[in-house]
C-alpha cells in the first residue's frame, strides 16, 4: 500500500481511512439515531457540518501547531496549566473505563438477539462482567500492533453496513415501494420534543474527530487539512445516512430496539431461517467481535495515558504500575473495579435493557464531552496568548467566522450534555437524572481526590530527597 507522503514507515492511507471508520463509525448507536425518524437524516447533516467538520478544523490547527502535546490533555495543559491537563487526561480515561459497562451491556443484548437465547437479569449481569474482564485481561498481554484490529473493525463495520442496506432494500421492494416508516419531505424537518431524545447519540457518533487532526508532516496543510476534513465528514455522514435509512425502511420507529436494532433490521430483511438466516447469525457473530475489539481499543489507549500520568506524578503512583509485559496493570485493575461498580449499580435502574444501556451510555458520554468543551476553550486561549508558535495550518476564513463556528460547535456539545438528562417537551425522568448526575459527580470528585493524592505523594518524595 502507498505510504502517506512525508511519513517514514507510518500507516498507509488505507490504514488511516479504515482507522477513522473504526474509530468514528458506531454501529451501536445507529438504531437510536434512526428512532428520530426521517428528521435524523437532516440532523446528521447539521451535526456533521457544524460539529464534526468544525471540530476537525479546530483540532487540525492545534495538532499542526503542537504536534507532540498529547492531544486534548496536552493542549489543555498548555492553555490552562498542567493540573488541567492531568484533569482532562483523567476524565478521558475514567469515562472510557465506565463506558466498558455499556459496551458490555450492548454485547450481551446482541448475543441474545443473535443466538435466540434469554439469559435473565442475573445471567446478563454475569456475562456483562465476563466480557469486561476478558477485554481487560487481553490488554495485560504483550502489546501487538493495533492497526490490524482497527482495520478488521472497520472492514466488518462496512460489511454489516452493506448488509443493513441490502436488508432495507429487500424490505422496500417486498413492500412494493412502501417502507416501514412512510417518507415525506415534512418528516425530514427537525422539531423539538420527543423526536430529539436521541440527538446525543448522534453527537456521540461524531466524537473522535481529533483522530483526523492534521500533524506537522502534511506537505501543504492549508490545502490538505480542509480536504481531509471534508472527506472525513462526507464519509462518516454518508455511512450514517445510508444505514439509518436502511433501519427506517425495515423497522417501524415504535418497534426499534436501541440495543438490538441492527439485528432487527437484518432479520426483517433477510429473515432468520435457512441460508439467509445463517448469514444473519454470522453477521451477528461478527458484530460481537467488533464490539469486543472496540471496547479494548477505546479503553486501551486511555489506560496507557493514565499510566504515563502516574509515572510523571500527575496521578497517584498506583497508576504507574506495569506488569512484566509493560502493560499498565494498575490502571487496568482500577478500570475493572469502576466498570464492575457501574454494572452492578445499573441493576438498580427500573426498566428493560434499553433503559440500562441508555443510562450508562448517557453518563459516560456526558463525561466524554467535557474534554471536547475544554478543548474548544483551549483553542481560543492559545489563539489569544500564544502568538509566537508557528501554525502550519490555520482555521480558514476570517477570524470572526472561525470564532462563530467553533462557538456553535461548543454550544452543540453543551446542549448535548443537557439533553442526556432532560429533553424539552418530554417529562423529566428522575431515575435517569439521578443515575447520570450521581455517576458524573462521583467520577469528577474521585478525579479531584486522585489529583490531590498525587500532589501529596510528590511533596513527600521531595521531602525525602532533601
Amino acid at each position: 500500500m502507498a505510504k502517506k507522503k512525508g511519513g517514514k514507515g507510518g500507516m498507509s492511507q488505507m490504514d488511516m481511512l479504515l482507522g477513522l471508520v473504526c474509530a468514528i463509525f458506531f454501529l451501536d448507536t445507529i438504531p437510536s439515531v434512526a428512532t428520530m425518524g426521517w428528521a435524523s437524516i437532516t440532523w446528521i447533516i447539521i451535526v456533521g457540518a457544524l460539529f464534526f467538520f468544525t471540530g476537525s478544523l479546530a483540532c487540525a490547527e492545534l495538532g499542526a501547531a503542537y504536534p507532540d502535546d498529547g492531544g486534548f490533555a496536552g493542549w489543555a495543559a498548555r492553555a490552562f496549566g498542567p493540573k488541567m491537563g492531568a484533569r482532562i487526561g483523567y476524565i478521558y480515561w475514567a469515562c472510557n473505563a465506565v463506558w466498558l459497562s455499556s459496551n458490555a451491556t450492548l454485547f450481551v443484548q446482541v448475543f441474545q438477539a443473535t443466538f435466540g437465547v434469554e439469559l435473565g437479569a442475573v445471567g446478563a449481569t454475569v456475562l456483562n462482567l465476563v466480557v469486561v474482564y476478558a477485554m481487560l485481561a487481553i490488554l495485560l498481554l504483550p502489546s501487538k500492533s493495533s492497526t490490524f484490529m482497527y482495520n478488521y473493525g472497520a472492514i466488518v463495520k462496512i460489511i454489516i453496513g452493506v448488509f443493513l442496506i441490502i436488508a432495507g432494500v429487500i424490505c422496500f421492494t417486498r413492500g412494493g415501494g412502501a417502507t416501514a416508516n412512510p417518507f415525506s419531505a415534512k418528516e425530514m424537518v427537525p422539531t423539538l420534543g420527543a423526536s430529539i431524545v436521541f440527538i446525543p447519540s448522534l453527537v456521540y457518533n461524531f466524537l473522535g474527530f481529533e483522530t483526523s487532526a492534521a500533524n506537522g508532516r502534511m506537505e501543504n496543510p492549508g490545502r490538505d487539512v480542509p480536504r481531509a476534513a471534508i472527506k472525513n465528514v462526507l464519509l462518516v455522514a454518508i455511512l450514517y445516512i445510508l444505514t439509518s435509512i436502511a433501519v427506517l425502511w425495515a423497522v417501524p420507529i415504535a418497534d426499534v430496539n436501541i440495543t438490538t436494532g441492527i439485528m432487527q433490521t437484518l432479520q426483517a430483511g433477510l429473515g432468520s431461517a435457512g441460508v439467509l438466516g445463517g448469514i444473519v447469525m454470522l453477521l451477528g457473530f461478527l458484530y460481537l467481535t467488533v464490539l469486543f475489539i472496540q471496547g479494548m481499543l477505546w479503553v486501551g489507549a486511555p489506560c496507557n495515558t493514565a499510566a504515563i500520568a502516574g509515572e510523571t506524578g500527575e496521578l497517584p503512583k498506583v497508576f504507574s504500575k506495569r506488569n512484566k509485559n509493560g502493560q499498565p496493570v494498575g490502571v487496568i485493575i482500577i478500570s475493572a473495579v469502576m466498570a464492575t461498580i457501574m454494572t452492578l449499580a445499573s441493576n438498580l435502574i427500573p426498566g428493560d435493557a434499553q433503559s440500562v444501556f441508555w443510562a450508562i451510555f448517557s453518563c459516560t458520554s456526558l463525561l466524554l464531552l467535557i474534554p471536547y468543551i475544554v478543548n474548544f476553550e483551549a483553542y481560543f486561549k492559545l489563539k489569544r496568548t500564544d502568538k509566537q508558535t508557528e501554525r502550519p495550518y490555520v482555521f480558514p476564513g476570517p477570524a470572526w467566522l472561525s470564532t462563530l463556528l467553533i462557538r456553535i460547535a461548543e454550544f452543540i456539545a453543551l446542549a448535548t450534555c443537557v439533553l442526556f438528562v432532560w429533553v424539552p417537551g418530554v417529562p423529566l425522568d428522575m431515575t435517569q437524572l439521578l443515575f447520570v448526575g450521581i455517576g458524573v459527580v462521583v467520577v469528577l470528585v474521585l478525579g479531584e481526590v486522585l489529583l490531590k493524592t498525587a500532589e501529596k505523594q510528590n511533596r513527600q518524595e521531595k521531602k525525602e530527597e532533601i
